[in-house]
């Protein structure tokens, strides 16, 4: 019962999809493990964005996936903290950024990507 629950807490089953797209949309999302992804973060209405995802609450974590990882790694770079590839695959070392991160920015570190973070991210 838990695991169901932490499915329907992280959203897991559209991880994956393009901002503002679950289910059936988020299947041609375009989105291919293993592909390296650019970074061109620019700033759009006051916010920092790569223009992968423009998500302000998606929890990321280990093993999560998706264009929501790789916005999440393309803003750690630009902050000045190495996640490791922009791949969409969030592993040890984007964890190890984003825990750095948030320590500079006085949030909770638990290396979890969550609103606090996404806020601090997009600044």
């Amino acid at each position: 019962m838990s695991f169901g629950a932490g499915l329907l807490t992280a959203r897991a089953w559209d991880a994956d999809a393009p901002a503002g797209k679950t289910g059936a949309e988020a299947a041609g999302s375009g989105y291919l493990r293993g592909q390296t992804y650019t970074c061109h973060v620019q700033r759009k209405n006051g916010e920092l964005r790569a223009n992968h995802s423009d998500t302000h609450e998606m929890l990321l974590d280990i093993n999560s996936t998706g264009f929501d990882v790789v916005e999440a790694q393309c803003l750690l770079r630009e902050k000045g903290f190495s996640p490791g590839g922009f791949d969409g695959l969030y592993g040890e070392r984007a964890k190890k950024a984003a825990k750095e991160f948030q320590g500079k920015h006085r949030l909770v570190v638990d290396g979890i990507i969550g609103p606090d973070t996404w806020r601090e991210l997009r600044r």
